[in-house]
């Protein structure tokens, strides 16, 4: 049997020139960017927690980062392999006075255009426009369809908060005043949590597809030095919803046109859910997520799993129809009849040579760095047939566990769905190659069932 050990990745241990034994780590490093408050940690700094109550401590008392690290325990992350990244916020800040304040930018007679520094941040208070040559506030209507409507009131501009996109009421020169987030800096900061030869899963608390763009170019980044990191955003909404909470009020907020639903977000080691975010909320149950992922042993396929979401609903209640949807754009459903349930597990990979999901995903992982780790337990040793047999062999008795644990498809008369090929180069005399192939057992999605009355 694999033996498994409480660490992310896998470790070798040699001795007397030879390797004596392998563990394969079952944890993962779970790192959360987001938005914090006035806590004691700094913006940009990898930051633990020893207990739950010190994440108010440390990113500030009911903020966003600290309700998802909260969150990210309550559903299975180790403590030990959890850490928070305050995301720095540039901008205008609370408490705006667009007569007073330097604007954030400033557009000239026009109807229409771009903020420069998207997503912007949500809460109220963060955000104002001025119609400078009418020296009027503007009324911001936040809207999230990729084409944003024209307002159809005066004095109004209806702006797309993950796009930047504006339309105004009518042409005239206006000043923009709203904050942001620098999230390349924060996952730039991150670099060093997870070690080369160890896995862990980066959960950005947005759902903009801007920012889940960078994530998938760090984790490619990462990835090629061995530091295994998978990545967690949520899918941007793309439909304004409106709820009536009699009249004459009623509420917009973030929805979603799973018919006409896409992104260009196309890695498989990036992973998108929907539709994430909270009743009345900006904040999202990408935190209870992530604990899931990281939190669940390497052994236990997350599907149709449930979520602890600290008693919060989901804004969006998907149907069974909207789920099918969002898993055929390769996005992972939620959906809540009492309880919260994951209802997919495949990355945002378009590849179809074998299912890119989150089970297959972290189990190739695995297979990689068990060859990784054994090709550098033999560098410094001698190149002839008996170094490079057993390299072969223990690479061989690694797979045959994963095998035996079901974790991997065991080789059959006739049938071979792993091999292990450790060979010298023939151009370099003091190189090896390694080649590995394996077939990752597939999980119980779909029952087909048909029934049959008075046979």
């Amino acid at each position: 049997m694999t033996v498994y050990g409480g660490f992310p990745g896998v470790q070798v241990t040699t001795a007397g020139g030879g390797i004596t034994a392998i563990e394969i780590g079952s944890e993962e490093k779970v790192v959360l960017f987001g938005r914090g408050g006035s806590g004691s940690a700094a913006v940009n700094t990898p930051t633990q927690i020893q207990a739950r109550r010190e994440a108010d401590v440390a990113f500030g008392e009911d903020s966003e980062l600290s309700n998802s690290m909260k969150l990210a325990l309550a559903n299975g992350a180790n403590i030990s392999y959890l850490y928070g990244v305050q995301v720095e916020e540039l901008g205008a800040g609370g408490d705006i006075d667009t007569e007073q304040d330097t604007p954030t930018e400033s557009y000239s007679g026009t109807t229409a255009d771009v903020l420069t520094n998207t997503p912007i941040v949500e809460e109220e208070g963060y955000l104002a426009v001025r119609d400078v040559i009418d020296d009027v506030e503007m009324t911001v209507n936040l809207v999230y369809e990729e084409s944003v409507p024209s307002p159809g009131d005066s004095n109004t501009i209806n702006l797309n908060p993950f796009t930047g996109d504006w339309t105004a009421d009518s042409s005239s020169d206006y000043d923009f005043f709203y904050s942001h987030l620098d999230w390349s800096a924060a996952f730039n900061a991150a670099d060093n949590v997870v070690n080369e030869d160890e896995t862990g899963l980066y959960v950005a608390l947005t759902e903009s597809e801007q920012v889940a763009s960078t994530l998938s170019g760090k984790t490619t980044e990462l990835r090629d030095e061995f530091q295994l990191v998978n990545g967690l955003a949520g899918a941007m909404p793309n439909s304004t919803e409106t709820e009536n909470l009699g009249e004459p009020t009623e509420r917009d907020y973030a929805g979603f046109d799973t018919a006409s639903y896409e992104d260009l977000i196309d890695n498989d080691s990036q992973f998108l859910a929907s539709a994430v975010r909270f009743e009345d909320s900006v904040e999202t149950a990408l935190g209870s997520i992530g604990g899931l992922f990281g939190g669940a042993d390497i052994t236990e396929p997350i599907y149709n799993d449930t979520i602890n979401t600290g008693g919060n609903n989901l804004e969006v209640q998907f149907n069974r129809t909207d789920a099918q949807n969002m898993r055929g754009a390769n996005v992972i459903p939620l959906r809540q009849a009492g309880a919260v349930r994951v209802k997919g597990n495949l990355s945002t990979s378009t590849e179809t040579d074998w299912e890119r999901d989150f089970w297959r995903r972290r189990i190739v992982d695995r297979v990689i760095l068990i060859g990784k780790t054994i090709g550098d337990a033999i560098i410094g040793r001698i190149n002839d047939e008996e170094t490079r047999a057993a390299a072969e062999r223990s690479i061989t008795v690694e797979l045959q566990s994963l095998a035996n644990d079901r974790l991997i498809k065991d080789n059959v008369e006739g049938e071979q769905n792993f091999f292990v090929d450790v060979y010298e180069s023939s151009t370099d005399p003091d190189e090896v190659k390694i080649d590995i192939g394996v077939t990752p057992q597939g999980i119980v999605k779909r029952v087909d069932e048909t029934i049959t009355i008075n046979t």
